[in-house]
């Protein structure tokens, strides 16, 4: 690598943009409020675990969602894109309503619950 390359490289717009980019790699968050919990962002792996009834809303790109085993959620509200969402044994969910384009709900075999699609390639899907 010449001088003139690595000047190009380490250039304060390239550094920059890098740095942007590293920052929106893994951002949002999740927020509790009553009985709603929201997860907002991209990229994220959050595992989801209160007690009581609640309703789940999962927005944003290609998040990682856990609901942990024993937890009941009225309403799991899922939009945005390629968003992956895992329901452990002995979770409940009431209904599932699917929004937005390729978000995927794993459940296990034999799962029961009322399912809404308004959005493009979701899926529910039994293992």
């Amino acid at each position: 690598m010449n001088l003139q390359n690595a000047i190009t490289l380490f250039s304060p717009r390239n550094l920059v943009c890098a740095l942007f980019m590293s920052v929106l790699s893994a951002c949002g968050g999740t927020s509790d409020e009553g009985h709603v919990v929201t997860v907002d962002g991209i990229s994220m792996d959050k595992t989801i675990d209160k007690t009581g009834i609640y309703d789940l809303e999962v927005t944003g790109a290609r998040n990682d969602v856990t609901v942990a085993a024993g937890n009941t959620v009225a309403r799991l509200i899922v939009a945005g894109m390629n968003n992956r969402i895992f329901v452990l044994k002995t979770a409940t969910v009431e209904r599932i309503e699917l929004d937005g384009s390729g978000n995927t709900v794993y459940v296990p075999v034999g799962f029961k619950s009322r399912i809404s699609r308004n959005g493009s390639n979701n899926d529910v899907i039994e293992r």
